[in-house]
């Protein structure tokens, strides 16, 4: 993701000069997909970048964002199509950040005699039964689109797109009444240690595509510019520690996740840096951005695909990239202590 700019080699270090401010992040969900909030949080980026930082769990995307349009949150985390729904609205809205950026979806088999290929059409031709979650939601949203892109319908002898409720997808294939099925971290790796077999990586194939990304208003960013600068800056910090330091991302996940077992989250987490679904950089790289738009409009969740002028504000971001550059790290940092 370089942007082409010489970057001197910085010193991991940052001082707040201005009492901390505190910052309210509402996220979608509990979940290894935001792991640099958790590091940005857990290994101090917040705290040395002058900004008290809560988080708050909304339980959807929806739940999230009206958290930041009621007032009371500042930021939130979770697909970035919900600012421009806002916006479409006739309301506020823009993304700032990337905080997943690769669908990290992957196709789960039990046949064995499923194998795992590079080539989407296999998933569409061979009259697989395929678990989703239900309209309009992403992996029905992904199936559709790409039935749609390589001209494939529905039928018995090409493909069967079963909904199922959300959380049951690998339970359809350990029932038999699928063949396939969709999920994501850590469920993926929960399904491989009772028996499945990953068939198919949408990471791999869709990479870049912004999945999840940090959002709030312009109107927040021109009120409180110090504070916004500070929250780029600490998340700026984590995305690039968790490829420098990707042990001490494993532990930041397993405080977050006490109650996984370690095996899954590690496995995960690891995944998910091999694969580069951690943004190496904040920014939203606009390709990943329009890919993720694109989708949307497909499916009907919006009713246009917003362009990176009118859907990304990289502003406090690129500044953080550009002071920062390529970190220089001097070591793992000491986890700040767990709240009580």
């Amino acid at each position: 993701m370089a942007l082409g700019l010489a970057m001197p080699l910085l010193i991991a270090t940052s001082a707040a000069a201005q009492p901390a401010k505190t910052v309210r992040i509402s996220q979608a969900f509990q979940s290894l997909l935001y792991l640099p909030l958790y590091v940005a949080k857990d290994a101090g980026f917040f705290d040395e970048e002058g900004v008290n930082v809560t988080i708050a769990t909304g339980g959807g995307g929806s739940q999230s964002w009206s958290a930041v349009i009621g007032g009371s949150a500042d930021y939130s985390i979770q697909d970035p199509v919900f600012p421009t729904v806002s916006r479409e609205k006739g309301g506020p809205g823009v993304v700032v950040g990337s905080i997943c950026n690769a669908e990290t979806m992957y196709a789960l088999a039990k046949n064995p005699q499923i194998a795992r290929t590079t080539e989407a059409k296999d998933l569409l031709t061979k009259g697989y039964k395929i678990a989703t979650q239900p309209q309009p939601d992403s992996g029905w949203a992904r199936m559709s689109q790409l039935s749609n892109e390589l001209k494939v319908e529905q039928g018995a002898k090409t493909f069967t797109n079963l909904q199922v409720p959300i959380g049951s997808e690998m339970a359809a294939v350990f029932a038999g009444q699928a063949d396939i099925g969709l999920s994501y971290p850590p469920v993926v790796e929960q399904a491989e240690a009772k028996g499945l077999h990953i068939v198919y990586s949408f990471t791999s194939a869709s990479r870049p595509y912004l999945f999840s990304s940090l959002n709030t208003t312009r109107d927040f960013i021109a009120k409180n510019p110090a504070a916004h600068q500070a929250v780029m800056n600490a998340f700026e910090r984590a995305s690039q520690y968790i490829y420098a330091y990707p042990e001490e991302a494993v532990k930041i996940g397993l405080r977050q996740f006490p109650d996984l077992d370690p095996k899954i989250v590690r496995k995960a987490i690891e995944r998910m840096v091999a694969d580069l679904s951690y943004p190496e950089h904040v920014y939203a790289d606009h390709a990943a951005y329009i890919a993720n738009q694109k989708q949307h409009a497909f499916v009907g969740t919006i009713k246009k695909a917003a362009t990176p002028d009118e859907g990304i504000d990289n502003g406090a971001a690129l500044a953080a990239y550009r002071k920062f550059g390529r970190i220089a790290w001097t070591g793992a940092r000491p986890l700040k202590a767990a709240a009580k």
